[in-house]
């Protein structure tokens, strides 16, 4: 009976420690941050799973094997179809962000290998989902997860 109650405890010691050691999902708002907490929090790799919005505000465009990355470097390299650059150079603008009742934010700014300017809110990360958005009066709503 005793190495019963030894088995039966050792095996459930192991299975509250994992219960109880899941990571909490990151909820953050974070256009209203200084710079540089918006940089750390979306510094890595992103695989974007859909873009929602744009001319049809209810329809939803996903992504496959789309992926994108911040640096440390102020880089972004992308591999999507709805940004097409190869590594870029990021310019932070501070302005007044569309979509932000007026509020000042970050833009995250620059120009892809076609030469056409970009210019992004980076809104908030809820539940782990990064939700970035066009800086325009008709904005697509970018939703990435995190990549390895």
């Amino acid at each position: 009976m005793k190495k019963f109650i030894l088995l039966l405890s050792l095996s459930i010691v192991p299975l509250v420690c994992i219960i109880q050691c899941k990571k909490e999902p990151i909820n953050i708002i974070l256009y209203d941050k200084p710079l540089n907490v918006i940089q750390h929090y979306i510094q890595g790799k992103w695989r974007l799973v859909y873009g929602k919005g744009g001319i049809c505000s209810t329809c939803v465009f996903p992504c496959d094997n789309c992926y994108f990355e911040y640096t440390s470097d102020n880089r972004f390299i992308s591999k999507a179809y709805v940004i097409t650059t190869d590594t870029t150079t990021v310019r932070w603008v501070r302005d007044i962000g569309m979509y932000l009742n007026g509020d000042s934010t970050y833009l995250m700014t620059f120009v892809d290998k076609y030469e056409v300017p970009s210019s992004y809110v980076i809104d908030q990360i809820f539940y782990d989902t990064l939700i970035y958005h066009d800086n325009s009066s008709d904005p697509m709503f970018y939703h990435c997860v995190r990549s390895k």
